[in-house]
């Protein structure tokens, strides 16, 4: 396992300059040197020995806990993973490198038929890969399975539909009352000063620059190599320095938690996080639940205007609703907390479309764009805002969106929790202190990394199972506030 935790580190440190710092040129090396360590760590993984060692202590359980979950892990690598041919687990590393390369070219040149063969190739590789696993009938269930172990397709369908039966009314109720004034998120700001800002909030809510560094990439995203060793990007927008605040402060939510894990967990398959969606639980907790709240912005305005000195008129109260204010866009990651979730449903239902095959990939754009329409009232202008722009699927994350909504809802859940440990939470995050914030989080998830369930960690921190409804009542208080309802 420490040999697997290594390989699989040196793969991500790989990935992660190919994204930042590879020349074009590269990318076919680069390609074949992620296909040999695939291969390791799939040869490692599925040797004969991992399976005697496995048998051995099946019959003599460990009764430590971290070595429980070690084997536990373990055996649920082998048995997924013997029955995925070598060449098939190889060929697809190979082909997800050139993919993701080639996203960032399509989406600058607003070109998805330049990407459509290898997207869809992408899509075949999961398909096959979900049979080997045993999910033959439901792809998509395999699929989420890998994300969150006992996920399936039909619960993710009933959140779903709570979720629109909740909030789509509300939604709309809420579009047709006057909209708070969003001028005070208008202006010029300059990339350097956002960049500098950004790094200040970094520093106060607890990200470790010592094991740590930011850099800027097409889209955001956060690679773990160590608990010691964890890299953010974000994206600067000239026009609207809090798209920037809040991308960043989302990847700081996933580094914090990354940072947190146990460094004695490296090298037993467990210095991750509990699950992909407690992952993105951790890092909305952070952009929304903190970084989108009244609180937030009474200590961190007055610091904004030392960067921005348009902002000097500014009050928290009207900073606070503007960035709020229910917002009609077609891009995800410009959306408000509300409708962010009408986003991830658009996406989810294209995935089982493409998956129940009802969608072909020549009419995806067209797909996207209606559905878009549909939910959030916006038509994309074209398909670099439409359906080039994630990352996810040119990157292999397919049946992934779902963990954006779960994450939510343990979000939530946490928060309510952490709202009932630390009474004068609010007080302290309006003075810029985060120390409990940080510390609640890791005595009751971060520490764990992969040796406690997310289902676990919720019901012992929160003491209740996943219920959405406590996330429907916290858009519904908040939003309730904004526009004076209720």
């Amino acid at each position: 396992m420490d040999r697997i935790d290594r390989l699989s580190s040196v793969s991500a440190a790989l990935a992660w300059d190919m994204r930042i710092s590879m020349p074009p040129g590269g990318a076919n090396l680069r390609s074949e040197q992620m296909r040999y360590l695939a291969k390791e760590i799939h040869a490692l993984r599925t040797a004969p020995e991992m399976g005697e060692l496995l048998a051995a202590l099946e019959a003599d359980p460990p009764r430590d806990a971290v070595a429980r979950a070690m084997a536990e892990k373990a055996r649920r690598e082998y048995n997924r993973l013997t029955r995925v041919p070598e060449d098939l687990f190889a060929a697809y590393a190979a082909h997800n490198l050139k993919t993701e390369h080639l996203w960032p070219q399509a989406r600058s040149k607003n070109d998805y038929g330049m990407i459509r063969p290898l997207l869809e190739q992408e899509f075949a590789y999961k398909r096959e890969l979900a049979a080997c696993y045993g999910f033959e009938d439901d792809p998509l269930t395999g699929l989420m399975d890998q994300w969150e172990r006992g996920v399936s397709r039909a619960e993710i369908d009933a959140l779903f539909e709570t979720l629109k039966r909740e909030l789509t009314p509300f939604v709309q109720a809420l579009r047709a009352l006057p909209q708070p004034d969003r001028a005070p998120l208008l202006g010029v700001f300059p990339r350097e000063k956002q960049k500098a800002f950004c790094h200040e909030l970094l520093a106060a809510v607890g990200f470790d620059f010592q094991c740590g560094r930011v850099d800027e990439s097409p889209h955001p995203y956060t690679t773990v190599l160590h608990p010691q060793d964890v890299r953010i990007t974000c994206r600067y927008f000239e026009d609207d320095f809090t798209r920037a605040v809040f991308s960043t402060l989302h990847e700081g939510g996933h580094a914090i938690y990354g940072q947190g894990v146990g460094p004695s967990l490296f090298g037993a398959g467990l210095s991750r996080s509990a699950s992909f969606p407690m992952d993105e639980g951790q890092a909305r907790f952070l952009e929304c639940m903190i970084g989108r709240s009244l609180p937030f912005w009474q200590w961190a305005l007055p610091t904004a205007r030392r960067y921005f000195p348009e902002l000097s008129g500014v009050t928290p109260q009207a900073f606070f609703e503007a960035l709020n204010a229910v917002k009609v866009t077609s891009l995800r990651l410009g959306s408000d907390e509300l409708t962010y979730n009408l986003h991830i449903l658009l996406r989810y239902e294209l995935e089982k479309a493409l998956f129940d095959g009802k969608l072909s990939f020549r009419d995806l754009p067209a797909a996207w764009n209606d559905k878009s329409e549909e939910y959030l009232g916006v038509r994309p202008r074209n398909d670099a805002e439409g359906v080039l722009q994630d990352m996810h699927w040119f990157s292999g994350f397919i049946g992934y969106f779902q963990c954006y909504t779960l994450g939510n809802c343990y979000a939530a859940q946490l928060l309510k929790a952490m709202e009932r440990d630390v009474p004068d939470l609010y007080d302290q995050i309006r003075q810029g202190r985060f120390s409990a914030v940080k510390a609640w989080n890791r005595e009751h998830v971060h520490r764990f990394g992969a040796v406690k369930a997310p289902r676990e960690i919720l019901r012992d921190a929160a003491g209740a199972d996943l219920d959405p409804l406590v996330f429907i009542d916290y858009l519904k208080q908040k939003y309730g506030c904004i526009y004076r309802q209720g």
